[in-house]
C-alpha cells in the first residue's frame, strides 16, 4: 500500500464593512448632579442682573467731604485794612507796616504863657497902675493946693517943685508896674512850664499807647491767623475723616453688592475642587463601522494505500 499526499495551494481575501453610530451618557451621582445643578442656576441667575448693581455708589460721608473741601480756604472775614482775611494773606500787614512812626514832641512854655500872663497883667498890673494913676493924681492936686497957698504956684521954684514931684511919680509908677509884670511873667512862665511839662509827658504817653495799640492790634492779627490756620487744619483732618470712613462704608457696601457674584465665585471654585470624576462613569450605545479583511490559505490531500495498520479490502 502506498500513501501519496498532494495537493494544491488556494488564498482569498474577503472584505467586510459595518456601520455603527454610539451614544456615550456620562454616568454621575446624584449628590453631584444636584450641587452642579444648583450652582447652575445660581451662575443664571446672575447674568440677568445689571451689571451696575453690583457696583457700591459714592457713600453720602464722601459727597458730604467733597463738598466741605470744595470750601477749604475760603473766609467770610469783612475786606478791611489791618484785618487778615486767610491764613495765608500779608496784606493786613502793609497798614503798620507803611504808617509813620509816632513821634513825642516837647512842650513849649511860650505857648502856654500868655493865658496866664494876660489875665494877671489885666486884673493886677492895670489896676494896680489906675490905682496909682488916681493916687498920683491926688498928689498933684494937694500940691497944687500947697503951691497955691504959699504964693509960689507961679513961679519957678513951683515949676521944679512939680517936676521933681512928676519924676518921682513916674520912677515910682514905673517901678510898681514893672514888679508887679516880672512877677505875673515869674507865675506865669511857671504855671506854663508846668503845663508844657505835662504836654510833653502827654504826648510821650499818647506816642507809647499809639504804639502799644498797633502791636496789640498786630499781635490780635497774628494770633487771629493761627487761629484760622488751626481751623483749617480742623476742617481739613475732618475732610479726610469723612472720606477715609466714606471710603470705609463704601468697600463694606460694594462687598454687599458684589456678594451675590464671590458666593458664585466661591461655589464654582470648590465644585471645580471636588474630584467629582472619581465617581463619574459612562455609557455607550449604538453600533460600530468599521472594515475587515480575511485571507484563507487550502491544502489538497490523496490517500493511494491504505493506512498502516489498515487490512485490505477482501481480506
Amino acid at each position: 500500500m502506498s500513501f501519496k499526499i498532494g495537493g494544491s495551494a488556494s488564498k482569498s481575501t474577503s472584505t467586510s464593512t459595518r456601520n455603527s453610530q454610539s451614544t456615550t451618557t456620562p454616568i454621575v451621582p446624584e449628590w453631584a448632579t444636584g450641587v452642579t445643578q444648583t450652582a447652575a442656576r445660581r451662575i443664571g441667575d446672575l447674568l440677568g442682573q445689571d451689571p451696575y448693581s453690583f457696583v457700591a455708589g459714592v457713600d453720602p460721608l464722601q459727597r458730604q467731604a467733597a463738598q466741605s473741601a470744595a470750601s477749604l480756604g475760603q473766609w467770610s472775614i469783612p475786606t478791611q485794612p489791618g484785618v487778615p482775611r486767610a491764613p495765608d494773606d500779608a496784606d493786613w500787614l502793609s497798614p503798620y507796616m507803611t504808617a509813620n512812626t509816632p513821634f513825642a514832641s516837647g512842650g513849649k512854655a511860650y505857648n502856654y504863657v500868655d493865658p496866664y500872663l494876660d489875665p494877671y497883667l489885666n486884673q493886677v498890673v492895670d489896676a494896680t497902675a489906675a490905682d496909682y494913676d488916681a493916687n498920683a493924681g491926688r498928689v498933684r492936686a494937694q500940691q497944687a493946693l500947697d503951691l497955691a497957698g504959699s504964693g509960689a504956684f507961679g513961679g519957678s521954684g513951683a515949676a521944679i517943685t512939680q517936676s521933681m514931684t512928676e519924676g518921682e511919680l513916674a520912677r515910682g509908677r514905673a517901678t510898681a508896674l514893672s514888679g508887679l509884670r516880672s512877677r505875673a511873667f515869674e507865675q506865669a512862665l511857671g504855671a506854663a512850664a508846668g503845663d508844657a511839662d505835662r504836654a510833653t509827658q502827654a504826648r510821650i504817653s499818647n506816642t507809647q499807647a499809639a504804639l502799644q495799640d498797633w502791636a496789640q492790634k498786630t499781635g490780635l492779627g497774628l494770633q487771629a491767623q493761627q487761629q484760622m490756620l488751626a481751623a483749617d487744619a480742623n476742617r481739613r483732618a475732618n475732610v479726610g475723616a469723612q472720606a477715609d470712613l466714606g471710603a470705609i462704608l463704601r468697600a463694606a457696601e460694594q462687598e454687599r453688592l458684589a456678594a451675590p457674584v464671590t458666593s458664585a465665585q466661591q461655589i464654582v471654585a470648590m465644585l471645580s475642587g471636588l474630584p467629582i470624576g472619581l465617581f463619574t462613569g459612562e455609557q455607550k450605545v449604538g453600533t460600530e463601522t468599521g472594515t475587515e479583511k480575511t485571507k484563507s490559505v487550502g491544502v489538497n490531500a490523496e490517500l493511494t494505500g491504505p493506512l498502516p495498520g489498515q487490512k485490505k479490502a477482501g481480506t
